[in-house]
């Protein structure tokens, strides 16, 4: 008599399911950062486990998975594509992609804005460079709001861009990261260049202020809950970065602090070249 035995299954139960964060960044320019299924290019990516599956081996090696978007990484797990076709993904996946491209589904009639430090509600420019829109809002036929973001860059070459809600980035992406949820876009650039969106609700005042301690004081902000969206911009060369806590230069930190109500204005307006910035 022969016996036969099958492979065990390897028990790791301290081991996450979740992949370290290098493994996920290797994963997903593996692939150009968008699903790699022929006429997908969803780029809200997660992760597929294939050689072998998890539920035989539980480890993180990128040579044995691939990034998925959420609905081919279900199908993949229920044994939709053999192991040939998902090396030929990974393996052709990059190739296949020219821009990566999403949309914010957060359609509000009311946001709160922050960008470097300062806050603006009902406010349409938040930032401007040179008399020219870089960060603004405009209403649907809806009346919802419409994010628009042009990114300012010392680097001659094209750079991730919001147009009434929809991101768009070309090739050149040193890192593009976009969970299922789609309330986050991050991409950074080789040279130093970031750009980071992020959507998100506040419940409570005692939630602002345990998010923004520095303004805690504020008491003419609006009813909760509350969307609000935080812009994150890095201009690598100049030295310069807006994020939520205000504005970092060569010449020294500053902390905006402001808050702005049906302010038709810019929020932040800077007297300078946008494309010398």
């Amino acid at each position: 008599m022969i016996a036969i035995r099958s492979r065990p299954e390897v028990n790791m139960p301290n081991v996450s399911r979740t992949p370290r964060k290098d493994v996920l960044t290797i994963l997903r320019r593996e692939v150009g950062f968008c699903c790699p299924v022929t006429g997908c290019g969803s780029p809200y990516l997660t992760w597929h486990h294939f050689d072998p599956p998890w539920r035989i081996e539980k480890h993180h090696r990128p040579e044995g998975m691939v990034a998925l978007c959420r609905e081919h990484a279900d199908k993949a797990d229920n044994g939709a594509f053999t192991n040939d076709q998902i090396r030929t993904l990974k393996r052709e996946g990059r190739s296949r992609a020219s821009e990566v491209r999403g949309r914010f589904d957060w359609m509000r009639s009311k946001i709160l804005t922050v960008v470097a430090g300062n806050f603006g509600y009902e406010c349409y420019t938040a930032l401007e460079v040179g008399g020219v829109k870089c960060i603004w809002f405009e209403r649907d036929e809806d009346g919802y709001l419409l994010l628009n973001v042009k990114m300012p860059t010392l680097a001659q070459r094209p750079r991730a861009e919001i147009e009434r809600n929809t991101w768009t980035v070309s090739s050149g992406a040193h890192e593009v990261l976009c969970p299922p949820s789609g309330r986050l876009v991050e991409v950074k650039y080789e040279n130093g260049d970031r750009f980071r969106v992020e959507f998100f609700i506040l419940e409570s005042s005692e939630e602002f202020a345990s998010r923004y301690p520095h303004v805690a004081r504020f008491k003419e902000l609006p009813e909760y809950p509350l969307t609000a969206v935080e812009i994150y911009e890095t201009i690598a060369g100049a030295g310069v970065s807006f994020t939520p806590r205000g504005i970092t230069s060569p010449e020294g930190g500053h902390v905006g602090g402001n808050f702005f109500r049906n302010f038709r204005g810019a929020s932040i307006s800077i007297g300078a070249n946008p494309r010398k910035v």
